[in-house]
C-alpha cells in the first residue's frame, strides 16, 4: 500500500510541478513584464518573487509533506549569502519558500529546462560549464556584481548531495564570494529532504522536513576563507544533528 501511495504521489507531483513551472510560470513572468510597464519595476519584482515563494511552499504540499521551520527571525534585512547543507533537489524550493528568493550558481544543463531556467535567470542566477574555467570566471564576475548590487545568493558549499545526511566537507572556494564582497553568510541547516527524494529511486516518499536558519556570520571577522568556511560548517553540522534528533521517523 505504501508503494502505491508513493507511485501516486510521484506522478501527481511531476505533472502538477511541470504544469506550474512551464505554463503558469510563463504567465507569471509575462504578467510581471506587463506590471513593469504600468506599475514599475518594484511592483513587478514583488509580484514575481512572491509567486516563486508560493511555488516553494506548494511544492511540499504537493508531496504531502510537512515543513518545520526555526529561526526566520535571523534572516537579515541587508544583502546576504545563504550557505546550506545539501540533501536533495527539494532543498531549492525549501529555501525559496522560507529563506529568500535569490540567485543560484547552477549547472549548465539546467539552462535547457523550460520553467526552471527562466526563474533561475530572473533571480540573478548563472549557469556554469564545469569543464570551461574561462566561462566560469565570467559568470562568477556577474555574481560578484549582483551581490554588490543587493541580490542575495544561495550556495551549497558541499558541492554535491549527501548520501546519509551527514554534512560533507565544504569545497574550497565556497566562501570566496562572501569574503570578496563582505556580505554576511546565513547558515541554513536542512534535514529530511533526502528521504523525500531518495537517491537511486524514481519514487518520492512523503514525510517531514526540518529547516533551521542560524544567526548570520560576518566574514569581516575572519582572517581567511578557510577559517570562515570551517566556522560556518561547524554551525551547520551542529544544527543538522539537532534536527536529526527531532525526526521521529528516521532517528538513528
Amino acid at each position: 500500500m505504501r508503494k502505491v501511495f508513493r507511485i501516486f504521489t510521484t506522478i501527481y507531483f511531476v505533472i502538477i510541478a511541470t504544469i506550474y513551472l512551464v505554463f503558469y510560470g510563463g504567465f507569471v513572468l509575462s504578467w510581471g513584464k506587463i506590471l513593469k510597464i504600468f506599475k514599475g519595476e518594484e511592483a513587478s519584482k514583488k509580484y514575481v518573487l512572491n509567486e516563486v515563494r508560493k511555488f516553494g511552499v506548494r511544492a511540499f504540499s504537493w508531496l504531502f509533506s510537512k515543513v518545520h521551520i526555526e529561526g526566520q527571525e535571523n534572516i537579515p534585512d541587508e544583502t546576504f549569502m545563504v550557505a546550506a547543507n545539501h540533501q536533495s533537489l527539494m532543498d531549492i524550493p525549501l529555501i525559496l519558500a522560507y529563506v529568500t528568493r535569490g540567485g543560484f550558481i547552477a549547472k549548465r544543463e539546467l539552462e535547457k529546462i523550460p520553467g526552471v531556467s527562466w526563474f533561475i535567470k530572473y533571480m540573478g542566477g548563472v549557469f556554469i560549464d564545469r569543464n570551461d574555467p574561462r566561462q566560469i570566471a565570467g559568470e562568477i564576475k556577474k555574481v560578484l556584481k549582483n551581490l554588490r548590487d543587493g541580490v542575495n545568493y544561495i550556495v551549497f558549499p558541499e558541492g554535491t548531495r549527501t548520501r546519509d545526511g551527514n554534512v560533507l566537507e565544504f569545497k574550497k572556494g565556497s566562501m570566496a564570494l562572501a569574503m570578496k564582497t563582505k556580505v554576511k553568510v546565513l547558515p541554513v541547516a536542512i534535514w529530511g529532504t533526502m528521504y523525500l527524494v531518495p537517491k537511486r529511486s524514481l519514487l518520492f516518499d512523503p514525510g517531514e522536513v526540518y529547516l533551521k536558519i542560524l544567526p548570520p556570520v560576518d566574514p569581516v571577522k575572519f582572517k581567511s576563507e578557510e577559517e570562515l568556511m570551517e566556522y560556518v560548517r561547524s554551525m551547520i553540522v551542529e544544527a543538522v544533528e539537532e534536527l536529526r534528533s527531532k525526526d521521529k521517523k528516521h532517528k538513528g
